[in-house]
């Protein structure tokens, strides 16, 4: 494990992605959803892009999954720990009278893995950003009753899903050398070099292009990190209790994407020899500044 990995640093774990789960800081009765939303995404992007799986297989584990998330939980669909998965979600968003729409779209971009190409434009990989990253704020805003609706677009879900999304593509940045590595092209096709293809490999590619890249994928995620940093202060201000401390979850998250795509930033090659990390001096600025910001709302800059 990698500890000082955007996501791990705050939330443990063998993987990094930026979920938070069963955090102390969030309201217990949205911890329960949580963790079942952890489960299935983490089920669901293994069988997506992990291992040496045939893709059949991955397709055959997601179909169980959604089968489960349907309440479709029948012998002929195997294997069946997926499908309890999928159904255990399911229940939860039902106790909290959601539907599972939101959860269909992490679906969606798993299957989309499963068969990876890259995407033409950068439209094209936020399209992807908004099934990847962004049900997975709406989801948390609803079980801690944020907003009433995962589903409907307000300034809070906008500003949820520019840091989702955000943080989405600084994974990608600070990934792009192990992503390569594991033939996952994230970079969309409207900034290749002119005849380069996937195939060539990174060693066909100049160092400019490298930098430009990785520079490129942190500061895009950078941008919508900081355009959507106003969730904490709506937070703040709606909640009340245990539900206003997501604000400080948020704003930890918020904290570690920006320290994140500054590392990538100022050295953009060295992603492509290892994915930066935060040390643990790091992890307790960050922590500072998020409580700073909890007290005080203020206004993120890049």
């Amino acid at each position: 494990m990698d500890p000082g990995h955007l996501g791990t640093a705050f939330h443990g774990g063998g993987h990094y992605e930026n979920f938070p789960v069963a955090s102390w800081l969030l309201p217990a009765e949205m911890r329960g959803a949580l963790l079942a939303l952890y489960r299935f995404a983490r089920t669901g992007d293994d069988l997506a892009d992990e291992g040496n799986l045939d893709p059949e297989v991955r397709q055959a584990g997601l179909n169980a999954l959604r089968a489960g998330l349907r309440g479709h939980n029948t012998q002929s669909i195997k294997p069946a720990e997926y499908q309890e998965i999928g159904g255990a979600l399911r229940l939860e968003l039902i106790a909290r009278q959601l539907d599972t729409l939101q959860a269909e779209k992490l679906l969606d971009a798993f299957e989309m893995d499963v068969l990876h190409q890259p995407y033409p434009t950068i439209s094209d990989l936020m399209i992807y950003c908004r099934h990847s990253a962004d049900p997975v704020g709406r989801m948390m805003l609803a079980a801690a009753k944020i907003i009433d609706d995962p589903n409907a677009d307000c300034p809070v879900t906008a500003a949820s899903d520019a840091i989702c999304s955000g943080l989405q593509l600084v994974n990608f940045s600070q990934d792009m050398g192990q992503d390569f590595a594991r033939q996952r092209v994230y970079v969309p096709q409207q900034w290749w070099p002119a005849g380069w293809l996937p195939a060539a490999g990174a060693q066909a590619l100049s160092d400019q292009v490298k930098h430009q890249w990785a520079e490129q994928m942190a500061q895009l995620g950078q941008d919508q990190i900081v355009r959507g940093a106003e969730l904490v202060s709506k937070i703040r201000r709606s909640a009340r209790g245990p539900r206003a401390r997501l604000a400080l979850e948020i704003a930890m998250v918020i904290e570690g994407g920006l320290a994140i795509s500054r590392r990538v930033l100022a050295n953009p090659l060295a992603v492509w020899r290892r994915s930066p990390v935060l040390s643990r001096a790091d992890l307790a600025v960050i922590v500072l500044q998020a409580m700073m910001t909890f007290i005080h709302p203020r206004r993120y800059s890049a």
